[in-house]
């Protein structure tokens, strides 16, 4: 038998709830929102400068293997 052994982790702080104290979805301030509108643009624009690799398949190949790994639901039927 194996002997039990205590985890030290050091846990970070738990980021703060999207929701208010009356429970609901915070509402954001004009500032928050440009912030996290930036925030996505910015993630965008590092995802648009991933150069495309000459060994990638075709979208259709990869699109007709989606739809037949889920026959019963195709998600991309027509697009190919």
């Amino acid at each position: 038998m194996m002997a039990q052994r205590i985890l030290d982790k050091k846990i970070g702080p738990i980021p703060p709830s999207g929701l208010g104290p009356d429970g609901k979805l915070r509402m954001m301030t004009e500032e928050e929102h440009r912030q996290y509108i930036e925030s996505a643009l910015r993630r965008i624009d590092e995802i648009e400068q991933i150069p495309d690799d000459p060994n990638d398949p075709p979208e259709e190949e990869w699109m007709r293997a989606i739809d037949e790994l889920r026959p019963h639901r195709p998600v991309f039927k027509g697009c190919y």
